[in-house]
């Protein structure tokens, strides 16, 4: 910290102190103060001896820490010294703009509904004080209360987000996340349909409403939410190409198209496969054809979307989730989730020898790393190749 400084000067016939501050970042700035002194013949000696005593006040005590403060100096203080629970919810409505409608509601319920009750229970701790024991302490509280490993990731995401933040602004020195123990959860290991299984569900399911919902799943392995969400528009007859830049969410009863995608690699262009064209095709004229018929009964507020009912009316995500399992009972088959579909699609690529790096791309996985976790276990062929390749190395050996 630099010495403060400064000097007398006379104005409107009254002599002032001007005195040198410096904020954190160096700049200087002069405050002024009155000494309560007339400039009359003879007090300029006064006037310097109660200047030297305001320096020695400014350089002994803290009187000067306010007074150097810039209003970012103020804002870190203040938000240092908040609460963790009043933090969490400030931060959230700021990082609004960044996250999707359900990611905000997802964090807002973890934020409400576990994360403010815990920390109320240490009187409200604040923000500089908290370390990883603390962040323990609630993974601990909320796996005994029956929350699941990688639901309690979720809360360390989030935490760990918050609180990076709180580091990049400069409102800590570090992230206190990073000295807890990040929750370990079981790998989920989904099922999945073998290519007969696939074949037979695409067969029994012709004539049902969610048919082109399966059929586009199967092939490319689509989330949810962009099998719902995709348009005639993202179909491209002309170059062969399907491209997945739209998705469909629900929340509850409420629907909602948005082209903003899960993450930057969910984005992405793959050729249309010649079966899958001439579905399409099919499904465009049944489609034209219903238009016909129904009339004004058809609802063409969904024309743009390619999976809608005989009615025109978008296919709803939890519509999928729930007949569709319903469809597996009815045709007595194994049960699997929908979300499996896309499993399955994986699983059979991975026979057929396509390299995981392709099918990281095909599945718009945002890391190798995603694929590999998920489908390694199931990555037969290259298995069998480490099988062969270390048989032939022992076999040369014994020769």
């Amino acid at each position: 910290m630099k010495r403060i400084t400064g000097h007398i000067t006379e104005k409107n016939k009254k002599w002032y102190a001007v005195i040198n501050l410096y904020d954190t970042d160096g700049k200087r700035h002069e405050k002024w103060k009155s000494l309560n002194l007339e400039v009359t013949k003879g007090n300029k000696r006064e006037a310097q001896h109660r200047l030297n005593e305001l320096l020695t006040q400014y350089n002994t005590e803290d009187l000067y820490k306010s007074e150097l403060m810039t209003h970012a100096d103020r804002e870190r203080n203040r938000i240092a010294n908040m609460p963790i629970n009043q933090y969490l919810q400030e931060w959230l409505e700021q990082h609004k703009a960044n996250i999707s409608a359900s990611t905000y509601k997802g964090y807002k319920l973890m934020i409400e509904s576990r994360m403010i009750p815990f920390f109320k229970k240490y009187g409200n701790i604040k923000v500089k004080e908290l370390t990883g024991d603390e962040i323990n302490e609630y993974y601990c509280a909320i796996r005994n209360d029956g929350l699941k490993g990688t639901t309690a990731q979720r809360h360390h995401a989030l935490l760990h987000l918050a609180f990076k933040s709180a580091v990049k602004r400069r409102i800590i020195l570090c992230n206190p996340v990073e000295q807890a123990d990040r929750p370990k959860s079981k790998q989920y290991i989904g099922s999945y349909y073998n290519s007969e299984e696939l074949k037979n569900l695409l067969d029994k399911t012709e004539n049902d409403p969610l048919h082109i919902v399966i059929y586009l799943t199967a092939f490319y392995g689509l989330r949810r939410s962009e099998v719902i969400g995709l348009k005639w528009s993202a179909i491209d007859f002309t170059s062969k190409t399907i491209s997945i830049k739209h998705k469909v969410v629900q929340d509850k009863n409420t629907v909602q198209g948005m082209d903003v995608m899960k993450t930057k690699s969910s984005y992405r262009t793959l050729p249309l496969i010649p079966q899958v064209e001439a579905k399409l095709l099919e499904e465009k004229s049944k489609q034209e054809e219903m238009k016909k018929v129904m009339r004004r009964a058809y609802n063409k507020k969904y024309e743009e979307y390619i999976c809608v009912d005989a009615l025109g009316e978008l296919i709803k995500p939890n519509y999928v989730t729930g007949h569709f399992k319903v469809l597996l009972k009815e045709n007595n088959m194994r049960i699997i989730r929908f979300h499996d579909l896309r499993h399955s699609c994986a699983s059979l690529l991975l026979a057929q020898g396509v390299p995981m790096k392709m099918i990281q791309d095909w599945l718009g996985h945002s890391d190798m790393g995603t694929t590999a976790n998920i489908y390694s276990h199931i990555d037969s062929e290259s298995k069998k190749a480490s099988a062969n390749a270390i048989g032939k190395a022992l076999s040369a050996n014994e020769i």
